[in-house]
């Protein structure tokens, strides 16, 4: 399921797909998830993992364990006497299979099958609509793409230089229609040859640019970059300079099982080439054959097949950004509920929640959204290459995942958890997180200075104390600079802080003595300093 809503136009008809795969199957056989109760191997050759894939395992002292073992290959060899394999999980120790035996019987042949899940599509051709979301085709500057990027202070990181260079970054999605025929848009992405990995998991080959354009949509919000236009439609991605991955694991034309292994399996592509940040704008919870649907109880962070992917991910280094989902007040879908997600739910452009983003916490009473970023009515690259307004967290999830590349680059050597929670402490309500936005919004300044202080914060004493003092303090310090203009305070969760402040030529006073003892950030235009009252 992708998360993009209707507002006033429909970007995207009706999709009437013809599934070219079912003459094999036939009218007799069935579709199934095989989950195997062991994988019996002694001697394990980690090949198929790349270079960079093992030198992140090396520097961020991720061990190998049992998952990264591979499926019995004598299994699957058994198994292809009563069907044709169509997939692998090593992650999962299963495979898909299709089969004209029934489930007992294969479970009677074969005693290292623990499970078996039937996957079943509707038997006629499926008609399914993708809701895309339009507000009509206003024309927008560099300023207005800026706008969702401002909301999450992530201007202090591009100044900085960080804009996604060098991170490798995976799309998870449709399909990426119009994409590599994009005028302008996408053309840096081609010419400097950043994406450099895809593939269709529910084809089975390397065509990707088909079947939808809700990928190039969501793509968009993280690295078109265009920015000499003449005609107002300049427009920059939050992540702009990232390596790309495109992998398609959503079939448009159903709703099944299927559609969350073929995630595991991109997630496992993601591992084997090193990828270090993926968005998921993706999500699952009603299926065609209702006996699959995902109960409340089911998303609980670890049980579906989706979490437990995302949650490996993460195990293997690789940081995930998924959507909630659009069906508020509904909760949110999976794998956003997954433990180790970093889900995202959707705001207007002015903070306010978005009443179709889904709601936490997950059914293990975890925040959830983690945080919420622009969502509605934000811009987006169309597939005709023109520029407009859609709503969905399908949006809102690439866009902090761009801001999240961003900070990945500035701070190459912290895990996956530390910048997750750098994110969850910089967001506005962190002290008291929500169902609605979780810890709010976050600011990716402040998590940039949480999670390495000597980045953008003067920590040299001897000099700070020349500039601010006292510090620690009581409650009032002073300001030592006459090119001082502009003065903020926030404390750790990245909340502004009520301060009384007086300008006496060239020293500016501040008193904080109105709030708790701790420690605070005292922004100005001139630099960041660390401020501990006492």
């Amino acid at each position: 399921m992708v998360f993009i809503i209707y507002t006033s136009i429909i970007i995207m008809k009706y999709f009437f797909i013809l599934f070219l795969w079912i003459p094999f199957i036939g009218f007799n056989q069935n579709q199934y998830l095989l989950f195997f109760k062991d994988k019996n191997i002694e001697n394990v050759d980690y090949g198929f993992l790349s270079g960079r894939s093992i030198n992140k395992r090396e520097k961020r002292k991720i061990p190998f364990d049992y998952k990264d073992y591979p499926v019995n290959e004598t299994y699957i060899q058994k198994l292809k006497s009563v069907g044709k394999v169509t997939g692998v999980s090593r992650w999962l120790n299963a495979v898909a299979i299709i089969s004209d035996k029934e489930e007992d019987e294969i479970l009677k042949q074969f005693a290292f099958v623990k499970e078996i899940r039937s996957v079943r599509k509707e038997n006629s051709t499926t008609i399914k609509k993708m809701e895309e979301g339009n507000n009509g085709e206003k024309s927008i500057n560099y300023g207005l793409a800026y706008q969702q990027q401002e909301m999450m202070n992530l201007r202090c990181l591009y100044n900085k230089g960080y804009t996604g260079s060098g991170v490798f970054l995976a799309v998870i999605d449709a399909g990426f229609t119009g994409m590599d025929t994009l005028p302008v848009y996408f053309d840096s992405v081609y010419q400097q040859g950043r994406i450099v990995d895809i593939y269709d998991f529910v084809d089975g080959d390397s065509s990707v640019y088909h079947s939808s354009t809700h990928g190039t949509l969501v793509s968009s919000c993280i690295f078109a970059n265009f920015q000499q236009s003449t005609i107002g439609q300049d427009y920059v991605g939050t992540g702009k300079d990232v390596t790309i991955a495109l992998y398609r694991t959503e079939d448009v034309s159903s709703e099944t099982l299927m559609e969350e292994f073929y995630l595991v399996q991109a997630l496992e592509r993601c591992d084997e080439k090193g990828v270090d940040l993926v968005n998921i704008s993706l999500g699952y919870l009603n299926f065609d054959d209702s006996t699959e649907n995902h109960s409340y109880l089911d998303r609980d962070g670890n049980t579906t097949i989706a979490a437990i992917g995302v949650n490996t991910a993460v195990s293997k280094g690789i940081a995930v950004v998924v959507a909630a989902g659009n069906s508020a007040p509904e909760y949110i879908s999976t794998p956003c509920d997954a433990d180790s997600a970093l889900c995202v739910g959707a705001l207007d452009l002015l903070g306010n929640y978005a009443p179709f983003s889904s709601v936490g916490p997950n059914s293990d009473g975890q925040v959830k959204p983690d945080v919420a970023v622009p969502g509605q009515d934000v811009y987006v690259v169309l597939e005709d290459g023109t520029i407009s307004q859609g709503s969905g967290t399908s949006f809102a999830s690439p866009i902090l995942c761009g801001g999240v590349a961003c900070l990945i680059e500035a701070n190459p050597n912290k895990s996956v958890i530390e910048i997750y929670d750098a994110i969850r402490q910089s967001a506005s309500q962190y002290s008291s997180p929500d169902s609605l936005k979780g810890y709010g919004i976050p600011d990716f300044c402040l998590a940039n200075e949480i999670l390495n202080p000597t980045t953008g914060l003067n920590n040299d004493e001897s000099n700070q104390n020349n500039f601010i003092f006292p510090n620690p303090t009581s409650g009032e310090f002073k300001i030592l600079n006459s090119f001082v203009e502009e003065v903020e305070i926030v404390n750790v969760y990245g909340q502004k802080i009520d301060f009384k402040k007086q300008i006496k030529g060239s020293v500016i006073e501040i008193d904080i003595s109105n709030s708790p003892n701790g420690t605070y950030f005292c922004r100005t235009n001139v630099g960041v300093y660390k401020i501990v009252k006492r």
